[in-house]
Parts: C-alpha cells; structure tokens; sequence
C-alpha cells in the first residue's frame, strides 16, 4: 500500500487518519486504481500516509508527478484538501484528482470551495481515473466526454453522465500491494494475534440502510468476483506476503448464497486451511450455512443488529427482524463461532424508550455476544438518507459546507470523529445522547476485563486526551441529573 518515492507520472496518496483502526487499514480501493493504471503501462507511486514515515513535501520533492490522486472519506476530508493546496503551491501545474465515497457525494462542494482541485472521481475509479490520465498526459484539455467525473470549465463545475459500474471485476488486476509495507499496518486477526491482511469479493449493497453510503456509492446492484479470482488473491497473500489470516471487508459476504458457496468450496478444493472473518446479515444466513463457513476456515463473523426496536429497524430501511437475530445468535453458539454484534443509538426518530429496549435486548443476550461494536449517536455521511433528513428538519443547515471548518466538542464525549456532524433530533438531543453514552461505560465497566483494560488505557500517555474527554463527559452528565 505503499513504496519508497520514486520519480513517477502519478502519485497516488490516502491520507493520514486521526486514529488508526485495526492497526490500519490499507486503502484497497487506492491499491486497485493504482494496479490498473499500471496495467496500462503508466508509472505510479502509491504512499499511505497512514505508514509513511515521510512529509508529503519530501514525497512530491521525490516523486516530481505530474498528476496527484488524493483518496479521502469523510473523516479525513480536510486532510485530503490540505495535501491538494500542499501540491499546489509547490507546482501549480500539478492536476490534481479527488476520490473516494466522500469526494462522490461532495462534488459540486468541494470543486466550489477547494479551488486546488481539478476533477472530482465519483463512484468506482478505475476506468474514470485513467481517461482523465490518459487525456491530461497527452496534453488534452477536453474532459467532457469521460463519465463520472465532475470539474471545472470557464468558471462553470460540470457534472458529466455517471459512469457505468464494472461488471467483470475479474479483468481487474489484483490490489497493489508491498511486502515491507504490509508489515507496518500490523493488522491481525482478532484473538488469534496472527498478521492478516484484506480483501473484498464484491462491490455495492442493495440494502440501502438509512446510515450506510455503500449503495449510494456504487449503487443498489451487487458485482462479483469469481470464487477463483478470489482464491487466487487469497493464495498469493498465504504464500508469497507472510500472512495467516483474512479479514474479508464486503459491506456483506453473504448478499448471494451462491456466492458464498462457491468461496467456501473453492476454499476446500485448493486444502487450504487459514482463519477468515466476514460481515453478514442475520437474514441471509441459515445453520447449515453457517456450518459450511466454519468447515471453509471462518471463525468470527460480524453483523449489525443496531437496535432491538422493531420501529426504528423499519425506519432504518434496516431488513432483519429480532426473530433472526435470534436465530444466528443461537446456530453460532451451536456451532462455535465468535460473533462481533454491532448497536448504534440516535436514529431517525429513536426514543429513550426505543434505546431502552436495545439496551435491555443487550443485556439478556451477552452470553452471544463475543465482542460488541457501535456506539453512540449517528454520524451524519453524504449521500445518506440520513444527511437528506438532516437537511429537511434542520439539523444541518441549508447552507452547510463540508469544505467549511467544522468541529463538535459537544460530540467528543461520543468518541470518534466530531468533525463529523452528529444527527440531533428534538427527542434525541446532547442530552439524551450523552445520557445513553454515560450508561453504557458503566455496564461495560461493570465487566473485570474491561475496568482492567481501562485503567491500563488511562495510564498509556496516549490516551490521556480520551481519557480525559471521557472523564470531562461523564462528570458534565453527572452534573447534568
């Protein structure tokens, strides 16, 4: 996911995150565009300032490119812009490209507000990147006929037509990857403490869930990968980069049960033997499938059950009822496999009493439960259902930039990012969050393993400002009753 500088045509950057998750993540969908470019015989350099232990301004001193393509989400937006005004000043010339699921629903904002960058890439970036490098390389200044991107001409910002989303993802070259880079993200399997590495076996959700902007991004319609193609991506990172597990990032593996099979079959026909993880939904899943994922290697599975309250499921656009969450909570106690359960609260329209229900759920299932995710209050992404209903009741305001400084210290208390802007809705405001927040630290501190594993965070001096937000957090909600 990234290499030492070398002077190249293109440099492709994902920027710093202000946390590292999972021990880092290495940006696939970056490591893809830059395989693809190299497909077709363009010199690129691929940096992730994650690991990097260079300034952007030694790597462009280096690397001298020609075209920049900047990666981003929303949490790392003002970076993204920060390393397109950085390229800039130091060669006005440079063209300079915008990514990413971010960069696709914020188009016309960032274009209007970041002059520094040239083109926007919405949705899938393979094909739209290399007819923009293709036209900028040959000294071409007419854009306008590459789908999916947006950019400026005479001062207007032009959207041109979509792009088509990739049907054989098989034609696409594996992901770029780098041996001594891979061991700087240090990503392991959980419980197993062995190195891992990602993958992912498809593109798109057809789901749609209020939150989520994996179908506004690549669209409702599911694209896969051949079970092969997968095994053989599978194989090469067992044999040839050292690695012992595989963390499956599909937004679900088990959208398509043929699919599924054919991965573990496939799996099984090769003898290979290494633990996976994956994310599913309780309602594409069954007792014999999940038996058959076992027998292929998977042994912790991730799914999202968020609330317990059939009303805001349904507002959610969530698709699953308790019932089958029920249902996979008892086949993986059966069959022995670790769960990862993720609950969020503050959703559209959520109660206390709706939170009350989710939480009272939580705690009459723990014995199913092998570790739990989510939090609270809901991040507001764009291309959302939830930034759309954010807009109409007012909580973000008509005129709201994401370009535009922006930080909550009302939300630090919730963790994460408070540059991100929280749903706050009249039923479930700061005070009802930081209420919902303060409760459960104390249910997960009543746990011996977790009270000792605070106390050894406190004492790391990295922590200390999270800790300290925290301590600030509970102490003003304390206050507050």
């Amino acid at each position: 996911m990234g290499e030492e500088p070398k002077m190249s045509e293109i440099l492709l950057i994902h920027p710093k995150e202000g946390e590292r998750v999972f021990g880092g993540m290495p940006p696939l969908g970056l490591a893809w565009i830059a395989s693809y470019l190299e497909s077709e015989k363009y010199s690129v350099t691929l940096i992730d300032l994650q690991i990097s232990d260079k300034t952007f301004a030694k790597i462009l001193e280096e690397t001298k490119p020609k075209i920049l393509g900047i990666a981003g989400t929303s949490h790392t937006r003002y970076e993204s812009f920060k390393l397109a005004k950085e390229a800039k000043a130091y060669d006005k010339d440079i063209f300079v490209l915008y990514g990413g699921s971010h960069a696709t629903f914020t188009a016309e904002d960032s274009l209007k507000h970041v002059p520094e960058m040239d083109v926007v890439v919405r949705g899938e970036g393979e094909i739209s990147t290399l007819q923009v490098v293709e036209t900028v390389l040959r000294n071409r200044q007419d854009l306008s006929e590459i789908d999916g991107i947006s950019y400026r001409t005479n001062g207007k910002i032009i959207h041109n037509e979509p792009r088509q989303r990739i049907q054989d993802l098989d034609r696409l070259p594996f992901p770029r990857r780098n041996m001594e880079e891979m061991k700087k993200y240090d990503l392991k399997m959980d419980f197993l403490d062995i190195p891992a590495a990602s993958i992912m076996s498809s593109r798109g959700c057809p789901i749609n869930c209020s939150y989520c902007s994996a179908s506004a991004m690549f669209g409702v319609k599911l694209t896969l990968r051949s079970a092969r193609n997968v095994v053989d991506e599978i194989e090469q990172l067992l044999t040839d980069y050292g690695v012992k597990g595989i963390k499956f990032f599909d937004s679900t593996l088990t959208l398509k049960r043929s699919h599924i099979l054919s991965l573990c079959e496939e799996i099984n026909r090769r003898r290979l033997k290494f633990p996976w993880e994956c994310e599913i939904r309780v309602n594409t899943v069954d007792k014999d499938l999940l038996k058959t994922m076992k027998d292929a290697g998977c042994y912790y599975m991730d799914f999202g059950v968020e609330s317990a309250s059939p009303r805001v499921l349904k507002e959610m656009h969530k698709g699953i009822s308790i019932g089958q969450v029920e249902n996979v909570f008892k086949w993986t106690k059966e069959i022995g496999l670790l769960t990862k359960v993720f609950f969020t609260f503050g959703h559209i329209g959520e109660t206390i009493e709706d939170a009350r229900i989710t939480m009272d759920f939580i705690d009459r299932h723990k014995d199913f439960i092998t570790s739990q995710g989510g939090g609270v209050g809901i991040k507001i992404y764009p291309g959302t259902r939830v930034e759309r209903y954010a807009y109409e009741t007012g909580c973000l305001a008509e005129d709201f930039s994401w370009a535009a400084p922006y930080h909550d210290e009302k939300a630090e208390f919730f963790g994460g990012a408070p540059h991100v802007p929280l749903l706050i809705q009249p039923q479930m405001g700061y005070k009802e969050l930081n209420q919902l927040r303060y409760t459960l630290i104390r249910k997960k501190l009543k746990d011996p393993m977790n009270a000792v594993r605070a106390v050894k965070d406190a004492w790391d001096k990295n922590n200390l400002k999270k800790v300290w937000t925290v301590a600030k957090g509970i102490i003003r909600t304390r206050l507050s009753h």
